[in-house]
């Protein structure tokens, strides 16, 4: 399986895509992927970059999964964005996949319509999204919120971007009943997070994800 992340800190602050890639292969999924991020820029950035469309044309990937600013949320933008970098995974036959990250710490009520944005585009396109911002607040209902924002209250920490990854893989593999993360090599157990933490983790992205999804 090959899988093209485009985005921004959000994805690769934690090496998200490279913990993806660890989830895969511990599940015996055979994977690559490739991570395009340019520093707080949007969806609508990255659609006239040309290594994104030519990775895209050429890169022969199984997934595209694009990620928009997760500090700001401009629905018209957001869509815009969406539907270009779509219609050139759609041209090459790849999946299009979109990962919601989180809004800013101290705004968490800005998730909601950033959650709406999301969901009404992935109904009335037919693709999947990863709906990592409302994993956040699953996991917040129990953890306080510096164990998934950093200083800034904007990016996440390694428990964060751990959080993010699962939700991803969940949604990628499609898979409908929550792992052991002890049983697999776990990226977050080889991290130190504790097999409880992990198990919360996974739980909650399992079900976040067939929430939105089905």
């Amino acid at each position: 399986m090959k899988l093209l992340f485009i985005g921004n800190s959000h994805t690769y602050y934690n090496d998200v895509a490279g913990t993806v890639l660890s989830l895969l292969e511990a599940t015996g999924e055979k994977s690559h992927v490739t991570m395009l991020t340019r520093a707080g820029k949007s969806l609508g950035h990255h659609v006239t970059d040309p290594a994104v469309s030519f990775n895209i044309r050429y890169g022969r990937y199984d997934f595209i999964i694009a990620q928009d600013r997760g500090s700001v949320f401009e629905a018209e933008a957001f869509e815009q964005g969406a539907v270009a970098i779509k219609q050139m995974a759609d041209a090459v036959g790849a999946r299009f996949m979109l990962f919601m990250p989180w809004s800013p710490r101290d705004n968490r009520a800005a998730q909601r319509d950033m959650t709406e944005g999301y969901l009404s585009f992935c109904r009335r396109t037919d693709c999947r999204f990863a709906p990592v911002g409302e994993a956040f607040t699953r996991l917040l209902a129990t953890e306080q919120p510096e164990a998934l924002y950093r200083e800034d209250g904007n990016h996440a920490t390694a428990l964060g971007g751990y959080a993010a990854a699962v939700t991803i893989f969940y949604t990628v593999t499609g898979r409908k009943r929550t792992l052991d993360p002890t049983k697999i090599d776990d990226p977050g157990i080889a991290a130190g997070f504790s097999p409880e933490l992990c198990r919360k983790v996974h739980t909650e992205a399992c079900y976040t994800t067939r929430l939105f999804n089905g």
